[in-house]
């Protein structure tokens, strides 16, 4: 598929393509990221899995798909200042429960994120070999009359550009992989980078991040997707063309059904089995 492709998509058929597979692979197809395609499915009122979706799926259990709700037009905003003064003032709450409501919300995340993580397997990979994916050209959804929308960065330059370095190996550990194929595609995300990240992260208080990527058997070998901020992909790339990578520790789940989700990964010249 191409980068423009999911502009021509119904939103029956966005809504069909979001709950048959992660929304990863979805924005994977159509070369944006996973942040993108959440944001078009938000302008397009498409609902999207919810959180622990997959796992759920991936362990069995029933998860409904719910139908595509009609599609609302929002009033103009003079229609919604004429409106307001008619709307009854909400009851201010007490300073003190809001607090403790939002304390506990975060208590309950923070139990179901180490939760998640002190359920996790390690896996090792030693590094053969590497190389570069590399696509440059023009962006044919270039468009600067949309910079105002919600999803104007896939319409601000006229210039697309994605750069993935793959590395390929085999499984170590654990012992039931042994001896597996092993690739691990990273694709450089820019708003990963320390700034950002300290920028936003009384987002992550009350909602953590649950996974990182994600790794799939695919027949005879386990395929790695992993983000990697932007200003580290130079220097990893740096040691990968000094044969400096040798071994790839991922921490995630279990495989279940072919595939899981990845909570953290690590680079390593030396590999120490004493740690993971």
């Amino acid at each position: 598929m191409s980068p423009q492709d999911h502009l021509r998509l119904t939103r029956e058929e966005l809504h069909n393509l979001v709950w048959a597979k992660p929304m990863t692979e979805v924005a994977k197809d159509f070369q944006i990221s996973d942040r993108a395609m959440a944001k078009i499915c938000a302008r397009k009122q498409v609902p999207v899995p919810p959180r622990g979706h997959w796992a759920k799926k991936s362990a069995g259990k029933d998860v409904p798909k719910p139908s595509l709700p009609e599609f609302v037009t929002k009033a103009p905003k003079e229609q919604k200042a004429e409106a307001k003064p008619q709307q009854q003032p909400p009851k201010n709450p007490k300073v003190g429960g809001v607090f403790e409501e939002r304390n506990q919300k975060i208590r309950k995340s923070l139990k179901e994120f180490r939760n998640v993580l002190s359920e996790a397997v390690d896996y090792t990979a030693r590094i053969e070999s590497w190389n570069c994916d590399y696509s440059f050209g023009l962006n044919y959804s270039y468009n600067p009359l949309r910079r105002d929308n919600d999803v104007s960065f896939l319409y601000e330059s006229p210039l697309s550009e994605y750069r993935d370095l793959v590395l390929k190996g085999a499984i170590l550990e654990p012992r039931r992989l042994k001896e597996r194929k092993f690739e691990a595609r990273f694709t450089r995300r820019p708003h990963l980078n320390q700034k950002t990240v300290e920028e936003d992260l009384h987002r992550y208080e009350e909602a953590p991040p649950q996974f990182i990527g994600g790794f799939y058997n695919q027949g005879k070998c386990i395929m790695a997707y992993v983000p990697i901020p932007e200003d580290a992909f130079a220097l990893v790339l740096r040691n990968a063309m000094a044969n400096k990578i040798k071994f790839m520790t991922l921490r995630g789940e279990k495989l279940r059904y072919g595939q899981g989700h990845i909570y953290g990964y690590s680079l390593q010249e030396e590999h120490n089995e004493e740690q993971p």
